[in-house]
């Protein structure tokens, strides 16, 4: 779980200084209702203006959590994609991985 924690939280602040918090919070917003269309256990999913939460999924079952947690991911990415278009989305993700590579 926190290898996905820090995903998240890298993405999370390279997608707030490309876009704004406001729209970062609103992308967050959309993605955990993706998944919880799916998975309720996503409510678990918590986040403000400091970034993103997923403690709460470790209550669940690690393969559960950690399902919620790609999930989540993979539905951000997407919304992201469909906002700023797939090559921005493309760069941002490189960016990420070098950033974790580092």
């Amino acid at each position: 779980m926190e290898t996905f924690e820090e995903i998240i939280d890298d993405m999370f602040l390279s997608i707030e200084r490309a876009l704004g918090i406001y729209v970062t919070l609103l992308l967050v917003e959309r993605a955990i209702w993706k998944v919880r269309e799916k998975y309720e256990e996503a409510s678990l999913i918590s986040y403000s203006e400091e970034g993103i939460c997923l403690d709460q999924l470790n209550e669940l079952e690690p393969s559960k959590g950690n399902l919620i947690s790609q999930e989540f991911i993979s539905a951000f990415v997407t919304i992201l994609s469909r906002l700023v278009g797939k090559q921005l989305a493309i760069e941002l993700t490189k960016q990420l991985e070098e950033s974790k590579g580092a």
